[in-house]
């Protein structure tokens, strides 16, 4: 998601908490006045959700499902047109939400950001949802006066370069919304993000959150979108103006990259960064990947459509000779170079291929 001329104009913050030694819900606490940044740390604020939800991050493209009076998504659709004493008011609510959905005694407390702004050439409206999580032995500072957190336990929360137990989501109105359509999937793109599971688990975020408390998922598409950006990979290797052990290399490495990387998102900028070496080619890799209509951002991986070419590597000559092998021993026994053949009638050297099996031949027909 290009987050340009991203601009923030409320936040406001309220508190939930991890349920009681018996399961139950604990109210959240109200508050009542918007979070005033300094410059500085408004900066870093915007930052941080950038680096959570915007281009090249590993946040994922959601599909709103739940779309009734009392779901979150209509909720937000209704914040947005708000006031400011409206937004103050109405923002508990997305608090009480995440309460509700928070059913387990395992699953921690923290503050919840809701910020509204506007992005884009256009100034679109957005609204986003931070949940903070506040690990154990962290000591929150409470106003004496209003009970409600400080400003200092916000900004060392939010701020502090080490804190990253974020759980974030963003609703951003559609440029080519037309008033009209009810869905809500025709207004919003919504975008997901859980710092700490994609990072430890390889999930794109805790179900709690995107779907019971968000009232989103994964969109039906995953599988076609997966399988466009495994053919066009393929595709740009071949045509890559490298050798054939190179190529070969980076074909592993594709099916690594899918079948056997825990991830349950992938994107064209994170396969680059991971198997192109090379800057220039990083950028040309993107660029073309772009052009094919992929998106920029991280998407959920689904390879049921691809999961037969997942399991073979396969490699064809002009001659009609074939060499097939399960991917996962392919890339350890089979060894492909491109070496100079015979001098043809120019005076030049064909383009041969020698193959190195790592193995003894057991059978021949």
């Amino acid at each position: 998601m290009h987050l340009l001329n991203f601009n923030v104009d409320r936040i406001i913050i309220h508190q939930v908490y991890r349920r009681d030694p018996d399961g139950n819900k604990i109210v959240p606490t109200q508050s009542h006045e918007f979070t005033n940044f300094e410059q500085s740390a408004m900066q870093e604020f915007k930052s941080r959700v950038k680096d959570a939800i915007g281009e090249g991050s590993k946040a994922v493209q959601m599909e709103i499902v739940n779309q009734e009076t009392n779901d979150l998504p209509t909720l937000v659709d209704q914040l947005i047109d708000k006031d400011n004493v409206g937004f103050a008011v109405s923002s508990y609510d997305i608090a009480k939400k995440l309460t509700e959905a928070q059913q387990t005694k395992s699953i921690p407390g923290g503050i919840v950001v809701i910020f509204s702004g506007t992005q884009g050439s256009h100034s679109k409206r957005f609204l986003g949802i931070i949940k903070a999580e506040v690990h154990s032995g962290y000591e929150k500072e409470i106003n004496p006066k209003t009970n409600e957190i400080s400003l200092k336990f916000v900004e060392e929360l939010l701020l502090t370069p080490g804190t990253r137990l974020y759980k974030t989501a963003g609703f951003f109105e559609k440029f080519d919304h037309n008033g009209i359509s009810e869905n809500l999937n025709d207004k919003w793109i919504v975008m997901v993000s859980d710092y700490q599971i994609s990072k430890a688990e390889g999930k794109a975020a805790a179900h709690y959150f995107y779907s019971d408390f968000l009232g989103c998922g994964y969109p039906e598409t995953s599988a076609r979108t997966t399988k466009q950006f495994y053919e066009s990979t393929r595709l740009f290797i071949s045509e890559m103006n490298a050798t054939e052990e190179r190529k070969s290399s980076l074909l592993n490495a594709l099916t690594t990259y899918l079948k056997v990387e825990t991830s349950s998102t992938i994107s064209s900028s994170d396969f680059a960064e991971k198997y192109l070496d090379d800057i220039d080619l990083q950028d040309t890799f993107t660029a073309y990947m772009k052009s094919t209509g992929l998106p920029d951002n991280a998407f959920t991986k689904d390879i049921e459509h691809i999961e037969k070419q997942l399991q073979f590597r396969k490699v064809n000559f002009r001659s009609n000779v074939k060499i097939t092998a399960p991917s996962d021993v392919f890339k350890d026994l089979v060894i492909i170079e491109s070496i100079d053949g015979d001098i043809d009638a120019s005076g030049s050297p064909a383009e041969w291929t020698k193959v190195i099996i790592k193995d003894r031949i057991i059978k021949q027909e």
